[in-house]
């Protein structure tokens, strides 16, 4: 199927007959959820999240947990294409102690169906001023209703940030470096990312990542982030393989963050999303 514009005449199957086409839909896109940006901001910057330095590095770039020094939490929701049975629900964590930071993140998208997970568990430090370093262990699941094996894994992944110039900093990831597969037939992808971060001025960033999976074409993003005030964050970005136009808006309310975001697929559609996190 090469598009959901007509997801309305599948209102006129039964509820088995369409959790089974939900069901196919949900395994027809990358298996796992990856190394994708589970929080708003990153998605409306078009995916770029390799520079933040928040609660959802957890997801983006495990260094940026560096920069935290108070326990934090966030929790967010997206909505792929309007359809619940493709939502995704998260959760984040992060607790400075002594030598770095610990996070935590959980993830999980689909339905009772079909459904895939993945719990991460993380540790940052900075090594120097302008040098950080993460790492992260993940635990991977696919649940699917009805299948004799439901699969499950370990694997990690490793970032890191360095600011090379005052308004300029790079950014690097790497998701499951040696490779480990689900099982014997099914492939975790190996994905990399590498970006960078300009800071134009007090208000403007520009955020660029290349990122390069297994087994698939290159993909780049853009993203622009413009403070109208200090409270008020607009953004907008795009990336392309499969193209998609994102922007959001971020605002700041004492130590709370709330985020949206809109990404917008060509041929698939609008998914709204919205995270918000808070300091204690």
């Amino acid at each position: 199927m090469n598009t959901l514009s007509g997801f309305n005449k599948f209102n006129i199957l039964g509820p088995q007959m369409r959790s089974y086409f939900f069901s196919i839909l949900l395994l027809s896109f990358s298996l796992i959820s990856s190394a994708q940006n589970y929080d708003a901001k990153s998605n409306a910057l078009g995916g770029c999240g390799l520079l933040q330095n928040n609660v959802w590095s957890n997801f983006t770039n495990q260094a940026g947990l560096s920069e935290i020094n108070q326990f934090t939490i966030g929790a967010g929701t997206e909505n792929s294409f309007g359809l619940k049975e493709l939502s995704t629900h998260t959760a984040v964590f992060a607790l400075p102690v002594n030598g770095g930071v610990f996070g935590l993140n959980v993830a999980y998208t689909g339905f009772d169906l079909y459904n895939e997970s993945k719990i991460g568990l993380a540790f940052a430090k900075k090594l120097s001023d302008d040098f950080n370093v993460g790492i992260q262990v993940d635990y991977l699941g696919v649940y699917a209703d009805g299948a004799t094996d439901n699969h499950n894994n370990f694997t990690f992944e490793i970032g890191a940030q360095k600011r090379l110039m005052r308004e300029l900093t790079l950014g690097a990831h790497i998701f499951n470096p040696i490779g480990v597969k689900l099982n014997e037939d099914e492939n975790i992808p190996s994905i990399f990312k590498l970006g960078f971060r300009y800071d134009a001025n007090e208000k403007v960033a520009i955020f660029t990542e290349g990122e390069l999976e297994s087994e698939q074409n290159a993909k780049l993003k853009l993203g622009l982030e413009y403070k109208i005030i200090k409270q008020l964050q607009l953004r907008a970005g795009f990336s392309a393989n499969p193209p998609q136009n994102t922007f959001g808006l971020g605002y700041t309310l004492n130590n709370i963050q709330l985020d949206v975001a809109v990404k917008r697929h060509q041929l698939l559609g609008y998914s709204p999303q919205f995270s918000v996190s808070s300091a204690f």
